[in-house]
């Protein structure tokens, strides 16, 4: 009975001896995890042999999908990935994928295995999270085929299914109302109105983009703006503000605790949607508005608002840090004035005069 890493192909197993004398082998993966999961299971065997209690049943040979997940999430930890976003994945996978994806090595399951589990629990879901959940999954097993665990990657034919586009109803005095009801006298989250009044002078998208500001590493004093890294495109862009917005930066971080941008009781903030939909929504607390706005609102607001006010869209999409393509394809719309003009423009197919009377036509009397 021991640990012991293979030489053919690297990886740990640990081999005993059941109940009825049969000899048992179980294969971990190559590197130190690995290592520490074979010994830890070999001191579970020892410890259970030891006081007469039966042995757990032995899974199959191979990889299993939970393993193969530890090892994803670890490479994403050193690639710097949030750790926010990683629990929160694995709190998924632990809950709902874990048990029933986990029965047999990952290399015996099918895309119908994986949708079956996929389907019993979020059948009636947004198609968007379905295709995130189907995504990561894709992405861990590819992960596994890269690192030779795996010949085929089971989800390698399958394509996300379209999801339906949101329709934003933040309206900019919508947005005006809640920035002046937060940051009244007594507010509950004055911290929200000056969150907005930043993430509508500078269009980071919400999250680390925006949250993750600090006044050492990201304000220009000497510029005039914010320095802004758009993560999703991987690149940094340098955003002019007003003189009275960095004025209104001076002061803050004098008062700051944290050294961020934002701050709620001294601390930095991760998120903000809760409440800014309970300035918004609440009935007695709030403004009782008839839909539920998001942080990610603000930012389409500010885009679909530059363009309606004539602003260059390589201007937008480079202080937004998107490009011109998915402005077009996303948040451009005609211009509302445009669109009145063409329609008191265009001729209609009925001749009238001036008084509005309908012509005669032909030679009808």
């Amino acid at each position: 009975m021991s640990a012991h890493k293979r030489k053919s192909d690297g990886r740990w197993q640990v081999t005993y001896r059941d109940e009825r004398g049969k000899l048992r082998t179980e294969t971990y993966p190559k590197g130190k995890a690995g290592k520490r999961k074979a010994e830890a299971r070999d001191a579970e065997i020892k410890y259970l042999k030891a006081h007469n209690k039966p042995l757990p049943r032995p899974r199959r040979e191979g990889i299993h999908l939970d393993e193969l997940c530890q090892e994803w999430i670890d490479m994403k930890k050193a690639q710097g990935r949030s750790r926010g976003w990683l629990r929160d994945w694995a709190n998924v996978f632990n809950r709902y994928l874990s048990e029933p994806l986990t029965k047999k090595p990952a290399h015996s399951l099918t895309q119908a295995d994986i949708l079956a589990v996929i389907g019993a629990h979020w059948a009636e879901a947004a198609q968007s999270t379905r295709n995130r959940y189907i995504g990561y999954l894709k992405a861990i097993f590819a992960y596994g085929v890269e690192q030779g665990h795996l010949q085929v990657n089971p989800l390698a034919g399958w394509k996300k299914g379209k999801e339906p586009r949101r329709r934003s109803q933040l309206t900019l005095e919508d947005l005006r109302r809640i920035q002046a009801h937060a940051g009244r006298k007594g507010s509950r989250c004055p911290h929200l109105s000056w969150a907005l009044e930043l993430a509508w002078r500078v269009p980071a998208r919400p999250g680390r983009d925006l949250y993750g500001l600090t006044f050492a590493r990201n304000v220009a004093w000497d510029k005039g703006g914010v320095h802004v890294y758009h993560s999703k495109v991987g690149r940094w862009a340098f955003i002019q503000v007003p003189d009275d917005f960095m004025w209104e930066l001076r002061a803050r971080e004098r008062k700051s605790k944290s050294g961020y941008l934002i701050e709620y009781k001294g601390c930095p903030v991760k998120r903000l949607d809760t409440s800014l939909a309970n300035v918004a929504q609440h009935p007695e607390q709030g403004l009782g508005l008839p839909y539920r706005p998001t942080m990610y609102d603000v930012r389409h607001l500010w885009i679909t608002t530059a363009l309606d006010s004539g602003f260059e869209p390589s201007v937008i999409a480079h202080m937004a840090g998107t490009s011109i393509e998915m402005i077009h394809a996303n948040y451009y719309e005609p211009h509302a004035a445009e669109q009145g003009r063409m329609v008191e423009g265009m001729p209609g197919l009925r001749e009238s005069s001036q008084n509005g009377k309908i012509l005669k036509m032909g030679n009808g009397k």
